[in-house]
């Protein structure tokens, strides 16, 4: 099975000016676990992902301030780990395993097109 057939999008963004509050509230109303930071919506320019459990760990954990604290300073910066949309979901398992992640964010042509999440990949073992 290829990344492309289980891919989540369209993908869930924030501007690298929002802040942390501002990043769990488009989580909470996309339903996703993760945002993709990026410039005005140029998936070719993504600075970074802020994850769920970023949030968590950077923000709740240590009692700050979620709107006074920028997703720029919790946010896994770019370079990130990605996958072509044609590669397979073993490739992709096999990537999150190496780098201890569970979300990979999907390119075609140096594009941003979507994103795989480990949750994405237990929907092919029914």
């Amino acid at each position: 099975m290829k990344v492309r057939d289980l891919m989540s999008y369209p993908i869930a963004t924030v501007r690298p000016e929002a802040t942390v509050q501002q990043a769990i509230r488009k989580m909470a109303a996309e339903k996703k676990g993760s945002v993709l930071v990026a410039r005005d919506g140029l998936l070719k320019e993504c600075l970074g992902i802020v994850t769920t459990s970023q949030v968590f760990l950077r923000i709740f954990a240590e009692g700050r301030d979620p709107a006074k604290v920028g997703v720029r300073e919790i946010m896994t910066p770019s370079p990130l780990v990605t996958i072509d949309l044609d590669a397979t979901t073993a490739e992709a398992a096999k990537l999150m395993r190496e780098h201890g992640i569970r979300r990979l964010p999907v390119m075609k042509d140096g594009t941003l097109v979507g994103i795989i999440t480990s949750k994405d990949l237990l929907a092919c073992v029914q």
